[in-house]
C-alpha cells in the first residue's frame, strides 16, 4: 500500500485491507506512538540528527518519531533497534541509537518488574546495567540471560 518498512509483508496486509477492501472504515494511528520503530521518516540520510530527503509518506512535512519522548510510546517494533535479547548497547550518539537505548531499557525494566513480581531477585548481569537491568552479561544474543523456568513463580 505504501513505501514503508514491512509493506510487502503482513504489516502491509492490514493497510491493504482497509485502504482497498473496506475504505473509509479505519482510523490511522500515529506511527510515532503505536509501532514506534526509530526509523528515518525521510528518504535521505540523517546527519548530525538532521534528516534529509523527501518524506516517505508523500507529504511535505513529516514527524521524526525518533524525537518523540519515550513516555508517549505505547508499542514498539524492534526491527531497526534489534530485539532486546541481542543485548545491543546502541552506543553511538545518534538520534536512532539514543531512542533505541531508551526503548530497550524500557523493555528490560518491564522484564525486571515482572520477574520481581514473581519474587525473583534482580538480574545479575553486569553489562550496561542502566540499559539491560542485569539481564545481559555481554553484547550479542549469547550475552542474554533468559527468563528461568518455571515461569510466573
Amino acid at each position: 500500500v505504501g513505501p514503508f518498512y514491512g509493506s510487502m509483508t503482513f504489516q502491509g496486509l492490514i493497510p491493504y485491507y482497509y485502504e482497498y477492501l473496506h475504505p473509509n472504515q479505519s482510523v490511522e494511528l500515529s506511527r510515532c506512538i503505536y509501532n514506534q520503530m526509530a526509523d528515518n521518516p525521510r528518504t535521505g540520510r540523517t546527519v548530525n540528527d538532521k534528516v534529509q530527503g523527501d518524506c516517505r509518506v508523500g507529504t511535505e512535512e513529516c514527524e521524526d518519531c525518533r524525537s518523540r519522548p519515550i513516555e508517549d510510546v505505547i508499542t514498539t517494533h524492534y526491527t531497526l533497534c534489534q530485539k532486546p535479547w541481542t543485548c545491543n548497547p546502541h552506543s553511538q550518539n545518534a538520534i536512532q541509537h539514543r531512542l533505541c537505548r531508551k526503548l530497550t531499557a524500557e523493555w528490560f525494566k518491564v522484564r525486571s518488574e515482572m520477574e520481581q513480581s514473581w519474587g525473583r531477585p534482580a538480574g545479575t548481569g553486569a553489562y550496561h546495567t542502566q540499559n539491560f537491568h542485569g539481564y545481559c552479561k555481554s553484547a550479542g544474543s549469547s550475552g542474554y540471560i533468559p527468563i528461568a523456568k518455571p515461569y510466573g513463580l
